[in-house]
């Protein structure tokens, strides 16, 4: 009887997994097209290297590396290749916000006053406190004085200066880089002003009040949780092949870090940041670790009242998350540039579809209209294969499932 079902149970499974191999096949053949699609657009354009990826909740459907991570060493870029990210890096930081949360360190609307050991006061509304909310919805009325903030990239594989050492130089009203300007003509809560400095001080409170450094407890939280080996905070602690990073006309930069590490500072790969993505995507539907269900969907929920939006929301962004903006297609993104680092990674909350790109060229010489409108049609690409690539795995998934 035994030896009966167990050929009988074969014949299920031989006829599960052929039924399975033309779907299979399928989404092969999708993932080559793609390849090719985004191969020839690489040729054709001015970008060095990049690395394109594609997610869901369940991981990731497709992932692959164009072009060169160094041009003058014919080393080829991959899915593995290490870059920094610029800006994408806030997305960790409303990460590791709402964990903080979580662990009763403090609450979104926490004056950060209540958990700095240094005072941040807006001169002009001194009895206006911010929140790490505002913070979080760049609302808070801190300004990025460019030649102040220039100073936070330093020559080096790691920063010399303290992240501490930065923030209290540019708050505290004794300290070298203060100045009025520091802050905007608007009372906290009441504008939008998109703000580097304010997300390293978000990352710096999570800082404050955990004992730990936020490189120390990214790495604890969201780095080893979501299995981003090759990822770190500096050129120092990244691992695996890093990417040389490209100014215009194919010339090197010299090495550099970011004292404002969280506001940008991430040293990642597609292959990493897809995890990470596809976790946050998966969070949202009660599926991930890094973060309970209910915050996820605080982190996710849009902070702006429509009728009553603060100053300065445009139509491209017109609402904000905790350090994730909400475009005006719907999808929930972030995106940044750096000397060196053009990135974009979104995700649609109807489809749970996810896109990453990363390219190791990037600076306002670098960023012509040319390379502008290529990347964006490498973005566009991506946008139209995700649904083919997440119909064959449903397919797959549903012939060759128990």
């Amino acid at each position: 009887m035994t030896h009966k079902n167990s050929r009988a149970s074969r014949r299920v499974l031989a006829f599960l997994v052929s039924s399975a191999l033309p779907l299979l096949a399928h989404a092969g053949g999708v993932k080559d097209t793609l390849d090719e699609a985004l191969a020839q657009q690489q040729a054709r354009s001015d970008l060095p290297g990049f690395c394109a990826a594609i997610v869901d909740a369940d991981g990731v459907l497709y992932q692959n590396g164009f072009g060169f991570a160094d041009v003058a060493a014919k080393r080829r870029y991959t899915a593995d290749t290490v870059q920094p990210i610029a800006s994408v890096s806030k997305t960790l930081i409303g990460v590791a916000l709402m964990k903080a949360v979580e662990q009763g360190l403090f609450t979104l609307d926490t004056h950060v006053n209540d958990v700095l050991p240094f005072k941040v006061v807006h001169p002009r509304f001194p009895d206006r406190p911010i929140t790490l909310r505002q913070l979080a919805t760049h609302t808070s009325g801190i300004v990025d004085r460019a030649a102040v903030y220039e100073k936070a990239y330093e020559r080096s594989a790691a920063p010399r200066t303290s992240l501490k050492e930065f923030l209290v130089a540019y708050f505290d009203q004794k300290g070298r880089y203060y100045d009025r300007r520091n802050f905007a003509d608007s009372a906290p809560g009441e504008a939008f002003g998109y703000s580097n400095i304010g997300a390293a001080l978000a990352g710096y409170a999570i800082e404050a009040k955990s004992g730990m450094s936020y490189a120390d407890y990214t790495r604890k939280f969201i780095l080893e949780p979501a299995r981003m080996a090759s990822s770190g905070w500096s050129l120092d602690e990244a691992r695996n092949d890093n990417a040389t990073l490209y100014e215009a006309k194919g010339k090197p930069y010299p090495t550099y870090s970011l004292v404002t590490y969280p506001d940008g500072g991430l040293h990642t790969s597609c292959a990493d940041l897809g995890r990470f993505l596809a976790q946050v995507i998966a969070g949202r539907r009660g599926g991930s670790g890094l973060l309970a269900t209910a915050s996820f969907e605080a982190m996710l929920a849009p902070q702006f009242d429509p009728a009553r939006p603060p100053k300065g929301v445009d139509a491209k962004h017109p609402n904000s998350g905790i350090f994730w903006m909400f475009l005006g297609d719907g999808e929930i993104a972030h995106y940044g540039g750096d000397p060196g680092v053009s990135t974009f990674m979104a995700f649609d909350p109807k489809t749970g579809l996810g896109r990453i790109l990363l390219a190791n060229i990037g600076g306002e010489d670098a960023m012509t209209k040319a390379l502008a409108g290529q990347m964006k049609n490498l973005w566009t690409t991506l946008q139209d294969y995700g649904p083919k690539l997440s119909s064959t795995r449903d397919r797959a998934g549903t012939a060759a499932g128990p």
